[in-house]
């Protein structure tokens, strides 16, 4: 099968699975809803992030292009973005943006030049970052919806969701407890591991409902929650990771 032949066969594929993945991923999304219902959305910033090999192959301008116009459709963006190019050492990249009134979307396809196989053919790979300001749900579905989009075309793509927030008041002195076990609970998870560390309280948990796993002491974990307390603001400070939080905190 030629390269162009390829790049047809995916878009044709990714009309058929678009219908699909939208009525999987709500009922998936579901079930984590009530979790972040938990947190006040005071302030949320939700960020969604993918990474998947694609291909080994050939890709021009063109059809890069109308590969990641056909990703952006998928997730619902039909205008008003921009393309841009990058490139360093070893690889070029062209990229999406969407920068919309509650989210921002960037969209890329990554050729890595030094990852060549025999025939010198280089390595695809996509890229998804979304950073909405949305209300909980909305992240949690994008989320499900993001890794239905990279399982249904058949590529090996890490997907994760994170999810910022804070509350005035002392959360940790007040329902420190009561609030991580009702995020588990919300995601049906259980408790792996917990951490104090400098008034940082951090929570381990693992759900079943989620494919991807990390090992923290030879125990499954896809679940991370970490509070902290500013004493000057009197804010409590969440961080809510799916698998984990990737961010520093």
């Amino acid at each position: 099968m030629t390269g162009k032949v390829k790049i047809s066969f995916m878009i044709v594929v990714w009309s058929i699975v678009a219908i699909q993945m939208y009525v999987n991923y709500r009922q998936e999304a579901s079930r984590a809803l009530t979790a972040f219902s938990v947190v006040k959305d005071e302030s949320l910033t939700e960020t969604i992030k993918g990474y998947g090999y694609f291909e080994t192959m050939k890709l021009g301008t063109v059809s890069r292009k109308k590969m990641l116009e056909k990703l952006a459709k998928d997730l619902g963006i039909t205008d008003g973005y921009t393309f841009t190019s990058g490139a360093g050492d070893g690889y070029k990249k062209l990229i999406l943006t969407k920068r919309g009134r509650h989210a921002t979307t960037i969209l890329q396809i990554v050729s890595l030049s030094d990852e060549l196989d025999e025939s010198g053919v280089p390595e695809q790979y996509i890229a998804v970052d979304i950073t909405t300001k949305k209300k909980y749900n909305s992240a949690v579905e994008l989320y499900h919806r993001v890794k239905k989009l990279y399982k249904d075309m058949g590529l090996n793509g890490r997907v994760s969701l994170e999810v910022e927030a804070e509350q005035k008041g002392n959360v940790i002195a007040d329902k420190g407890e009561e609030t991580f076990d009702e995020l588990l609970s919300g995601l049906n998870a259980k408790k792996v591991d917990e951490i104090t560390d400098n008034g940082i309280y951090t929570v381990y948990g693992y759900t079943r409902n989620e494919r991807d796993h990390l090992m923290l002491n030879g125990r499954k974990v896809n679940v991370q929650i970490v509070m902290s307390y500013d004493e000057e603001k009197d804010k409590t400070y969440f961080k809510i990771g799916m698998p984990i939080v990737n961010t520093s905190y």
